[in-house]
C-alpha cells in the first residue's frame, strides 16, 4: 500500500525549502534501502580508473529503476556508488538488479562491487530515520533529497566488516537479472567554463536539527556569495559539451552494454554508438528536429538535467569557478570547520565527467555530474581526514 508513497510526494520548487521540516515525509518502515559501492575505490581511482568508478554508480541505478517499470523511487549518485530506496514489492528484482551489476563490474572492469540492501525498519530501531523530498531541478528532472541520518547509518553498515555480511547480497540468493538499458557515457570530460571544477562536500555537526539546517542554509548562501548564482556556477557549458567518438571514451559504455556479447558484440555495438552519434552530432549542429527531440536545444536540456547539487546526510555540489573563489570559499568552510559547526573536504580538477541516464531524448533523460580525476570521492577522502581529525573514525572506502 505504500509503493506510491515517493510519486506521491509534492514537488519542491527551491532549494530554500527543504530547510523547512515539514517538506520532507518520513520513508515507510516497509520500505528498503539498496545501495552499492566500489571496494577500494582508492586504489581505482589512483590508477586511473574514476570513469569505471562513476559508470557502476549510474549502473546501479540505471539497473534499478528499469526493475521499477516507471514507479518512481527516490536514489541519489554518489560518484563510487549510489543508493536507491524501494518499496518491498520491488526489493527481489533490486536484488537481482545489484547482482547484475556486481557481475557486470567484475567482467567488464575487474572491479568489486559491495552491493546491500537493508529494512528502513531496521535503521528505525538504530534511532535514525529517513526523511525523503523531491525537488525539481528542471522540467525534465526532479531529485530526491534525503536527511534524518538514516541513509548515513545504512552506509556505515554496510561497509563496517562488523554488520555488513548481515546486509549484503550474496550471490546465489537470488538469480541476476536486470538491464542497463538507458545508461550512456558519449560525452568527453568538459572543461571547467571558469578555470575550476570544484567537488564539495560538506556535513553539519550539529545534532540539533534547526541548527542542523541553518547550518546547511549558511553553506547554500555561502556557496553563492562566492560562486554567483546557478548558471555562473554551473560546472557545465553547453558549448563546452563535445560528444566522444574513439573506443577509449566510449569503452566504458561498452563495458555495460555489451558486456556479455563477446568481442564481436562490443565491437558491433562500439561501432553503432559511433554512428549513432555522429547522427546526433550532425543533428545538433543544425539545429534538426527528429523522433519529437529538438537537437539544437539538446546541450541545453542537458545541462539542466544535472545533479549538480546533492543532499543524502549531507551536502554536496559541483561547482566551476576560480582559484580566488575556491580560495574564499575554503576560508570560510574552515573557521566554521574551527567553531565544529560542519566538516568539509573539497577536491579541484580543471574538468567534470558526466554520465548519462536517457530513456526519452525528448524528455526524460538525467545526467550525473562528478569532478574528473576522482571528484567527489576525494572530497569524500578529504571530509573524513578532517572528521578523524577531531577524534572520529569513518569506515574507510
Amino acid at each position: 500500500m505504500t509503493e506510491r508513497f515517493y510519486a506521491d510526494l509534492p514537488v519542491l520548487g527551491s532549494l530554500e525549502a527543504l530547510g523547512e521540516p515539514g517538506n520532507f515525509a518520513r520513508l515507510p518502515g516497509d520500505w528498503y534501502v539498496a545501495m552499492s559501492d566500489v571496494r577500494d575505490s582508492t586504489t581505482a581511482i589512483e590508477s586511473g580508473a574514476y570513469k569505471k568508478v562513476n559508470t557502476l554508480g549510474a549502473a546501479t541505478i540505471t539497473a534499478v529503476l528499469n526493475a521499477a517499470r516507471g514507479l518512481e523511487i527516490p536514489f541519489v549518485f554518489g560518484g563510487d556508488g549510489s543508493t536507491l530506496c524501494v518499496p518491498p514489492g520491488l526489493l527481489e528484482d533490486a536484488r537481482a538488479a545489484l547482482l547484475q551489476t556486481r557481475e557486470l563490474a567484475q567482467r567488464s572492469f575487474g572491479l568489486e562491487l559491495r552491493i546491500g540492501t537493508l529494512p528502513v525498519s531496521e535503521i528505525d530501531r538504530a534511532g535514525f530515520a529517513i526523511w525523503v523530498a523531491r525537488y525539481r531541478v528542471s522540467d525534465g528532472y526532479v531529485q530526491a533529497v534525503f536527511a534524518g541520518g538514516g541513509m548515513g547509518h545504512a552506509d556505515r553498515l554496510l561497509k563496517d566488516p562488523a554488520s555488513a555480511d548481515a546486509w549484503s547480497v550474496k550471490p546465489g540468493s537470488t538469480a541476476p537479472r536486470g538491464s542497463f538499458e538507458g545508461l550512456e557515457c558519449r560525452w568527453q570530460d568538459i572543461p571547467s567554463p571558469r578555470g575550476e571544477t570544484v567537488s564539495l562536500m560538506v556535513r553539519a555537526m550539529s545534532a540539533e536539527p534547526a541548527r542542523e539546517r541553518a547550518t546547511y542554509l549558511a553553506v547554500i548562501a555561502r556557496v553563492r556569495e562566492v560562486y554567483g548564482d546557478d548558471e555562473a556556477s554551473h560546472p557545465i557549458a553547453a558549448p563546452n559539451l563535445r560528444l566522444a567518438f574513439d573506443s577509449r571514451r566510449l569503452e566504458a559504455e561498452v563495458g555495460v552494454r555489451a558486456s556479455s556479447r563477446g568481442a564481436l558484440g562490443r565491437w558491433l555495438y562500439l561501432n553503432a554508438v559511433r554512428a549513432t552519434t555522429l547522427l546526433g552530432a550532425l543533428a545538433m549542429k543544425l539545429g534538426l528536429r527528429a523522433g519529437g527531440t529538438d537537437w539544437g536545444g539538446y546541450k541545453e536540456a542537458v545541462v539542466r538535467n544535472t545533479d549538480v547539487r546533492k543532499f543524502s546526510d549531507h551536502y554536496s555540489q559541483i561547482l566551476s569557478g576560480t582559484a580566488a573563489q575556491r580560495a574564499a570559499l575554503s576560508a570560510w568552510l574552515d573557521e566554521r570547520f574551527a567553531r565544529g559547526e560542519l566538516v568539509y573536504g573539497l577536491h579541484v580538477s580543471d574538468r567534470a565527467h558526466i554520465t548519462c541516464l536517457v530513456f526519452d531524448y525528448s524528455g526524460r533523460h538525467l545526467h550525473f555530474i562528478d569532478g574528473a580525476d576522482g571528484g567527489l570521492f576525494l572530497a569524500a577522502k578529504a571530509y573524513k581526514k578532517r572528521l578523524m581529525n577531531r577524534g572520529q573514525s569513518p569506515i574507510s572506502t
